[in-house]
């Protein structure tokens, strides 16, 4: 039992979760214990600044991995919009992988440029407004420069990784997610409890993307024949071309849930005060906890299901995802109502100030995360056929959002529950039901059937 466990890709996903819960817990009160008060504030903005780097991506990760798992299944050729079954491939097409290889390199060394530029002109700008109040602003600006370096460097090298999972290779890259993000927590600690102050977390960081990076770099190519690491610049050129279309939508569809969330907690921060926006804000948490525990399960899945739909068989990705989806959902209800019941009265019991949603309002924030998970994992399961449909309707459905919480905080006594209702309502005019139904026919049967027949 222990040996399937150390095998299971869902187990190591699960503890890589857990470390990241974990950090909180650990990093975070040391934190707190050796940062001076303005110490601690400015380690809140250089970690909203790191939070850039998965837009400066552009949504060209999720392409590359999309393509290469379309080249392991044995893709010919790459097509911006769709793609073109490959029923009789036998094996990994390594002529294809051994071009997207060097165009990934090239592709990052552009964008890492591009971010070190932007993202050093902003972060130096908001650093520089409130480095005279911290202890050491010698120090903080230090900080700051291993922060950027930290950024640009997870951003450049992170590719690999991403690579190696979509090769398949999810355990591998997943253990190797854990062991970066232990020495990072491992590292921060030392570095904090030795003195090391606001360069704790920041150089600790660099340390773990740097180990990530070689070792999943390592793995990449001992998987590669030699041979094939090559292309023109013609090839480069073609082969981002062909992956551009679809990247700048998941990149849009990224930014607009990123500032959406923003939005809402800056409303929520200056309509009703710093107390209620941490009620709120510890609910969704819980919530954004509950899905990313669930999603696991089919999280693993995508490189294999890239693979089956490059051949079209719909067979085996029912087969495959059927079991999945019902393990998610139900693991994330059991989540959900055990946070539901359990967290409430835990705060209670501790004799603590802060708290969560009211029950009723929980619930439907409950309700919407797993609405969200649902039409989330539809969506990706439609992107596996290299098309978007569903990019502009979630934007237009977060900007519509956003709009009806400002007329509900504004016109009537809501409050808090204004947050949950919006979302809630706008989604199911469309994105909660649509993309399950479309997401269904892409593999050949309808929502309902897929639910209530096992595979």
């Amino acid at each position: 039992m222990f040996q399937r466990l150390m095998q299971s890709a869902v187990v190591w996903s699960w503890a890589m979760n857990g470390l990241r819960l974990g950090s909180g817990v650990i990093v975070l009160p040391l934190l707190i214990h050796r940062l001076s008060g303005p110490d601690f504030g400015m380690y809140f903005v250089l970690l909203s600044l790191s939070a850039l780097v998965p837009i400066l991506d552009l949504g060209f990760a999720a392409s590359i991995g999309r393509a290469v798992s379309y080249a392991m299944g044995g893709a010919k050729e790459l097509q911006a919009q769709g793609y073109t079954p490959e029923t009789s491939a036998t094996g990994p097409n390594y002529e294809l992988l051994g071009r997207l290889l060097p165009t990934a390199r090239q592709l990052y060394r552009l964008l890492s440029f591009a971010a070190l530029v932007l993202l050093g002109a902003l972060g130096s700008t908001m650093v520089a407004l409130r480095v005279h109040e911290t202890s050491a602003p010698a120090v903080t600006w230090i900080a700051w420069g291993i922060t950027l370096s930290a950024a640009v460097w997870e951003l450049y090298a992170g590719w690999w990784n991403v690579f190696l999972r979509s090769m398949d290779q999810v355990r591998l890259s997943t253990q190797l997610g854990v062991l970066a993000l232990a020495v990072r927590i491992l590292l921060s600690c030392l570095l904090l409890i030795g003195g090391a102050g606001l360069l704790s977390v920041p150089l600790a960081t660099l340390v773990g993307s740097v180990l990530q990076r070689e070792i999943s770099r390592r793995a990449v190519l001992r998987l590669l024949p030699q041979a094939a690491h090559h292309a023109t610049p013609a090839e480069v050129k073609q082969l981002v071309t062909t992956l551009w279309p679809n990247s700048w939508r998941i990149g849009l569809q990224f930014s607009s849930g990123y500032l959406a969330g923003h939005a809402n907690t800056l409303v929520c921060q200056t309509v009703f005060g710093l107390a209620a926006a941490a009620e709120y804000g510890f609910s969704l948490q819980l919530v954004i906890i509950g899905v990313t525990m669930a999603q696991v399960w089919t999280l693993v899945k995508w490189p294999l299901v890239g693979k089956l739909r490059i051949k079209n068989d719909h067979v085996a990705l029912r087969r495959i995802l059927w079991p999945r989806v019902w393990f998610q959902v139900l693991t994330y209800l059991a989540l959900a109502l055990g946070v539901i019941l359990v967290v409430p009265a835990l705060l209670r019991w501790a004799g603590s100030d802060k708290s969560t949603l009211p029950v009723l309002w929980f619930s439907l924030l409950a309700l919407q995360g797993l609405l969200e998970m649902n039409y989330s994992f539809w969506g990706t399961l439609i992107s596996t056929e290299n098309r978007m449909p569903f990019v502009w309707p979630i934007i237009i459905s977060n900007l519509t959002s956003f709009l009806v919480v400002l007329i509900l905080v504004s016109t009537t006594g809501l409050g808090l529950a204004a947050f949950v209702i919006s979302p809630l309502i706008i989604g199911c005019l469309y994105n909660h039901w649509k993309w399950p139904c479309e997401g269904a026919r892409s593999i050949g049967t309808n929502w309902w059937r897929f639910m209530s027949r096992k595979w």
